[in-house]
């Protein structure tokens, strides 16, 4: 397991860029829109995720098994994050943009993540997991700490972070706000050693914030490969 710490890193010069993604980043300022328009409201239904991970201090623990987040904890309560890696009940984290599996130095569990190589995006034509080629957590640092940021500081908690999907969500355009997304069918082996299909489809708010992760997802429970979701028990 991989200890957190916590470290202040001065970007001099930067603090007009810091207050921009400030902005852009909070839940409630300026209500910013997506230009691109990739995001629309979705009511709750089977197999879609969503959920406001945007505090810059917590990870949220998603469970397949479950079909929802089933606990949280702060990126610096170094117990708290240890107790969360021996368990198995969690498969994915998130941290705002940043994601987890439960693997590596982030956990005890099987989990691992790995892109699906399609020559052109179809998430529905992914019928199997394939059985090997998961790449398990690595350390990485995350952002935790905005509150000196205008004096160019920023505060960071070093943890565990899954680098397949770590460009999923990326800020291509401040001032409007717009973010892309990866067209990419990701592959998760869950804590225990089953299989799941996500599509990280957007990380917006019905009112326009970044911070809110929307994700699309198939889980086989029953062991095997299958990913079908017509052929799913």
């Amino acid at each position: 397991m991989n200890k957190n710490k916590n470290t202040t890193r001065t970007t001099a010069g930067s603090g007009i860029f810091i207050l921009c993604l400030l902005l852009l980043s909070s839940c409630d300022i300026n209500q910013l829109w997506d230009k691109d328009h990739l995001f629309s409201y979705l009511e709750p239904q089977d197999g879609v995720f969503m959920y406001d991970c945007s505090d810059y201090t917590q990870w949220y623990f998603f469970s397949f098994e479950e079909g929802g987040i089933i606990g949280s904890c702060d990126a610096m309560d170094l117990p708290a994050n240890e107790e969360w890696g021996k368990r198995t009940d969690w498969d994915l984290a998130f941290h705002r943009q940043n994601i987890k599996s439960n693997s590596g130095v982030s956990g005890d569990g099987s989990g691992g993540i790995m892109e699906y190589t399609q020559d052109e995006f179809d998430f529905d034509a992914v019928f199997e997991a394939p059985e090997t080629g998961y790449i398990i957590d690595v350390p990485d640092s995350v952002i935790y700490d905005m509150s000196q940021m205008m004096s160019g500081k920023i505060g960071y908690a070093y943890t565990g972070v899954n680098p397949v999907t770590k460009n999923w969500a990326v800020l291509t355009d401040m001032m409007s706000g717009l973010w892309t997304y990866a067209a990419k069918t990701f592959i998760v082996r869950t804590a225990t050693g089953n299989y799941a299909k996500i599509h990280l489809m957007n990380f917006k708010s019905d009112r326009g914030a970044s911070g809110t992760v929307t994700m699309k997802y198939v889980y086989q429970a029953d062991g095997t490969i299958n990913l079908d979701i017509n052929k799913l028990e």
